[in-house]
């Protein structure tokens, strides 16, 4: 079971994964324009053509990657336009490839609650799809300030 954390999820120790969607521009870049994705483009330069890239080779504008590593820094898919709201098939298909890499690798894997936010889903309906990922993948969520 991972264990699930509160906080600044780009400051951990360890892997970062942000989740996003398999939209590329003519330019070949992956729109990183919410959330952790942004927060990881603004953190990481040029990470976009470098996702972009990979999906473009992969699977294609709209296909079916699951989940990219590049170094330390990874993407999970969980939609194929970032107009949608989040797949529960995707979120499935990139948390059993995370997964499988966590339970083969001892190194720290961290990555934003999937669906949540710009995804429109519950943690009630997420959860069940993290139940099977091992306890060197932390899963967060931001703070929520109340003003």
């Amino acid at each position: 079971m991972p264990i699930f954390k509160i906080g600044e999820m780009l400051r951990a120790p360890g892997l970062t994964i942000v989740t996003t969607h398999s939209f590329i521009t003519k330019q070949r870049k992956l729109l990183m324009e919410r959330g952790a994705a942004l927060e990881l483009r603004q953190m990481v330069p040029d990470i976009e053509f470098t996702f972009g890239k990979m999906i473009h080779e992969s699977c294609g504008h709209l296909g079916v990657y699951g989940l990219l590593m590049n170094g330390k820094y990874g993407a999970a898919q969980i939609k194929h336009d970032f107009r949608d709201n989040a797949d529960l098939d995707l979120i499935a298909v990139s948390m059993g490839i995370l997964a499988d890499k966590a339970k083969t690798n001892s190194s720290i894997y961290n990555i934003n609650y999937p669906g949540i936010g710009n995804g429109g889903l519950s943690k009630k309906e997420v959860k069940p799809f993290l139940e099977i990922l091992p306890d060197n993948v932390h899963v967060w969520e931001r703070e929520k300030i109340f003003r």
